[in-house]
């Protein structure tokens, strides 16, 4: 949940031996692959896992984790300002390509 009172989903990857929420991904057709724009670590939170997986209908259906503190919806969506950088762990167009659609040769 948002500090606005808003909900939304995101994807999540295991990367560095944590658990990171990547709020959008940049996609590279031509190359196959796609990165995340940002990532933010979740362990930072307040937060639980769901196993399996949240099976409620609507739009958590299938979330795996449930973050419990209220989070600055500019930290997901806006610009990241020098104090957001300073509280939280986030990086920025990190060097993490994910292959996409089919095989490549």
């Amino acid at each position: 949940m948002f500090d606005t009172g808003d909900a939304a989903t995101c994807s999540a990857i295991e990367y560095k031996g944590a658990i990171w929420l990547v709020t959008k991904w940049l996609p590279f057709h031509a190359e196959g692959y796609t990165k995340p724009e940002r990532m933010i670590r979740l362990d930072q939170f307040q937060h639980e896992r769901f196993d399996p997986p949240a099976t409620n209908p609507g739009p958590l259906q299938g979330t795996d984790f449930g973050i419990r503190d209220p989070v600055p919806k500019a930290l997901f969506l806006g610009d990241l300002t020098d104090k957001l950088k300073a509280q939280y762990v986030v990086l920025e167009r990190p060097d993490v390509k994910l292959r996409v659609g089919g095989v490549r040769h």
